[in-house]
């Protein structure tokens, strides 16, 4: 039996990491040594392993690029780095779990503008996305898009929106989680349509994406690469993408803009950050080491092949977005109606 898509994508996943270690090896050793040798100024860290926490279950965004800067990570900082998958509520679990670590450099965390959402949707959570954390590089992001079901026989948002409209019951659409920007656009989307859709959450991307493969939810708003293999394989239907220009891998599917929806802009963007209290030296460090990274070709064509652009921001910069994300996501579920405060 031919392998899934899936498996097919986790083998050439694997030989890309090879490829990707076989080339950090060189460059770490020769043109980035300079850089990555900041070691020495801050020799005591790391002198034990790093725990990586994603806060989402093994298979979406943050977790695939966790897989592919894990090792060359470990390579230049001469330690051993643990991926911590702490899925729940969201990803709520795992962004508190780090809230309320030690900032000694020990406990960091990958993960996308979930965290941000979640405090708008909830503001008796238990952390502030801006004070609770240190912002330290911004890696990749990655537009969504809005899919089907071949099966449907729908070919664009505006078929979709007469055919949810003619449904007794409405629709159902499938997430990552409630507070996922794929969930939010979701959201925007049903209001600005003025479509009756229900939320259907699961634990991670991949999840998500299946309930619309066996036909449980009518429409999946996700991440890029979570269903690009999909898409290329007739299996899901791209009806929008929430970039501001049409995306390189599927140039014949519309903008929202394009799709009837202006002002629709919304990315999954993968960050690295840790607890509040971070010490400069290492945010200064690991933001240098995770930049030199991002700029070898094979990591950049492996998260090219994967759907995601490279960003390679430091942390400065992350906390300029993050900031502008607050007021985005804010606005946002306030115009959804989704607050739970």
């Amino acid at each position: 039996m031919a392998d899934s898509p899936v498996s097919q994508k986790a083998s050439a996943w694997c030989l890309d990491r090879r490829h990707v270690l076989a080339h950090l090896s060189t460059a770490i050793g020769a043109g980035a040594a300079t850089m990555l040798g900041t070691r020495i100024s801050f020799a005591a860290w790391p002198d034990h392993p790093i725990r990586v926490v994603v806060p989402f279950a093994a298979g979406g965004a943050p977790d695939f690029v966790a897989r592919v800067l894990v090792d060359p990570l470990s390579i230049a900082l001469g330690e051993t780095i643990v991926v911590d998958n702490k899925s729940g509520a969201g990803g709520t679990v795992g962004v508190i779990n780090v809230a309320r670590s030690e900032p000694d450099g020990y406990t960091l965390l990958m993960c996308t503008s979930a965290y941000i959402v979640n405090k708008a949707l909830n503001d008796h959570l238990g952390y502030d996305p801006i004070k609770d954390f240190t912002p330290i590089c911004e890696l990749v992001n990655s537009p969504n898009v809005f899919v089907v079901n071949p099966d449907l026989g729908v070919y664009s948002l505006k078929e979709f929106v007469a055919f949810a409209r003619a449904q007794p019951n409405g629709v159902n659409y499938s997430s990552p989680g409630t507070g996922t920007t794929p969930q939010l656009s979701s959201e925007l989307f049903r209001v600005r349509a003025n479509i009756p859709m229900t939320h259907i959450p699961y634990n991670s991307g991949p999840q998500a994406a299946q309930a619309v493969l066996t036909n449980l939810v009518q429409l999946s708003c996700s991440a890029v690469p979570l269903v690009q293999s999909y898409i290329e394989a007739g299996k899901l239907r791209p009806l929008a993408v929430t970039s501001a220009t049409r995306w390189r891998g599927m140039p014949d599917v519309p903008t929202m803009a394009e799709a009837g929806f202006d002002d629709f802009i919304t990315d999954t963007m993968v960050m690295l950050i840790g607890p509040a209290g971070l010490p400069p030296e290492i945010v200064t460090k690991l933001s240098g080491v995770v930049q030199v990274i991002l700029e070898q070709p094979a990591v950049r064509e492996t998260l090219k092949r994967g759907g995601f652009d490279v960003v390679a921001k430091p942390g400065n910069e992350l906390a300029t977005r993050i900031s502008k994300q607050v007021a985005m996501w804010h606005d946002i579920v306030a115009a959804t109606g989704l607050s739970q405060n």
